[in-house]
């Protein structure tokens, strides 16, 4: 008993040595490593891309298990890496910035802001900073401090560089944050900006045009959330009327269908309904140009050639069930009105199938022939190799028309198959081809 007793007194005596020599290992760990900042947050930041490399090299099929596993080894590096940066005696800018990006990537929120915080004390200006701006405003509102994430967006603002995804990002933050502590104020101002960084970034990302409609679309939707909270449901309208008309200038089906279903749920009055669509609902919109690789019993032609005709471009493919749908009412739409001016034009793309088989694009070409033949349709069809019409157009799902008027305007966009779809279209075709 005595020499029991005797073991754990010297046990006990010598934890605290113990303690201090795992610390000096780590200070030991971390002195050893002197890779610079940015080679540390490197090798934290590619690790995904790395592993995913592999994978791919492995042609393993995707696990969502092994893609937490991932991830969860890419956090315990930023920790390890953190740690070692974090043990340097001194931290020049450059390794402030790159300790809070590595706590950032460990979902080490805390650090991260006292980091970024200390990064910007003096209210330095360039990328870093600008960086370390977004991270403050993602933590702080996480914390509920948002007059600091109001004043990191601030400064951003009179700051350079600037992004306008950064911009949208950190404004829904602080729109969404107002909206859930019920500010409805605080939540329009900051719906209003996200909307203008929306905008912002659809002028300079014509070749991404689906996150561009998710932006604007999303913005929107929540300026409008606003304003309906707010007792102010005609702002509310004019706002997605906004939206319907920018889809028409872009132009985007896509977003046209979303501005659209929001407008609805708003339940509009007839009268604020037809005074969207009474003329044109966007006077300078001039669609872009077509792109083809194949004219199907149709003389190569622009868009611009066709003035003083009405177009109508109808996207669609063989294999969808809802385009063969609308394929009659096509045909009809053809024959009542091809000499009073109604050009239609049916644009597809080679999908590498047809008829239940792969297709090389010679076969898929004289299937379209056969399938046209078949299906008696009158019109000419346009085959692209790309899919530079569908981006263009805004196309993301189909069938999906665009029907031009005779100044080579787009009057008006249907973005489906339904009865109510096609009746529509059909009015409007009328009503163009008789203007």
């Amino acid at each position: 008993m005595k020499s029991a007793t005797l073991v754990l007194l010297l046990l006990l005596s010598a934890a605290p040595s113990f303690a201090q020599a795992l610390d000096a290992k780590t200070d030991e760990t971390a002195k050893a490593d002197d890779r610079p900042a940015q080679a540390l947050y490197e090798d934290a930041n590619g690790y995904l891309g790395r592993r995913y490399q592999e994978f791919n090299k492995q042609k393993l099929p995707y696990d969502p298990k092994l893609e937490a596993q991932t991830r969860k080894e890419q956090q315990e590096i930023a920790v390890k890496n953190a740690t070692i940066l974090k043990a340097r005696s001194h931290l020049s800018k450059d390794d402030l910035y790159y300790l809070g990006m590595l706590q950032h990537l460990a979902g080490d929120g805390d650090n991260a802001l006292t980091t970024m915080r200390l990064l910007l004390k003096d209210d330095p200006d360039g990328y870093q900073a600008q960086a370390a701006r977004n991270v403050v405003v993602l933590y702080a509102v996480r914390k509920g401090l948002l007059d600091e994430a109001k004043t990191a967006v601030e400064k951003y603002a009179h700051h350079k560089p600037q992004s306008a995804d950064d911009r949208y990002r950190m404004e829904f933050l602080l729109g969404d944050a107002y909206m859930r502590s019920k500010d409805y104020g605080a939540m329009t101002t900051h719906a209003k900006e996200m909307l203008a960084a929306a905008k912002e970034f659809a002028n300079a990302n014509k070749a991404n045009p689906f996150k561009r409609d998710e932006m604007l679309i999303k913005s929107g939707a929540l300026l409008a959330d606003s304003y309906v909270k707010s007792n102010h449901k005609a702002d509310a309208l004019k706002t997605l009327e906004g939206l319907v008309r920018l889809s028409f200038e872009l132009p985007s089906g896509n977003l046209y269908k979303l501005a659209m279903y929001r407008f609805a749920l708003l339940q509009p009055s007839a009268e604020e309904i037809d005074k969207l669509f009474a003329g044109s609902v966007a006077p300078k919109a001039t669609p872009p140009e077509i792109v083809a690789s194949e004219w199907l019993d149709q003389t190569p032609v622009k868009l611009s050639d066709l003035r003083g005709k009405v177009v109508l471009l109808d996207f669609w493919a063989h294999w969808c069930g809802p385009c063969r749908i609308t394929l009659p009412n096509l045909s009809r739409w053809h024959e009542t009105y091809k000499d009073k001016g109604l050009v239609i034009l049916g644009l597809t793309n080679y999908y590498g199938h047809g008829g239940g088989r792969p297709m090389t694009p010679p076969e898929e070409l004289a299937y379209l022939r056969e399938f046209k033949k078949r299906n008696r349709l009158p019109y000419g069809v346009v085959v692209d190799e790309s899919e530079m019409n569908d981006i263009n157009y805004g196309v993301n799902s189909i069938p999906m028309s665009f029907l031009i008027d005779r100044k080579g305007v787009l009057r008006y966009i249907s973005p489906g198959a339904n009865d109510e779809e096609i009746e529509s279209l059909g009015k409007m075709i009328k009503k163009l081809v008789d203007e």
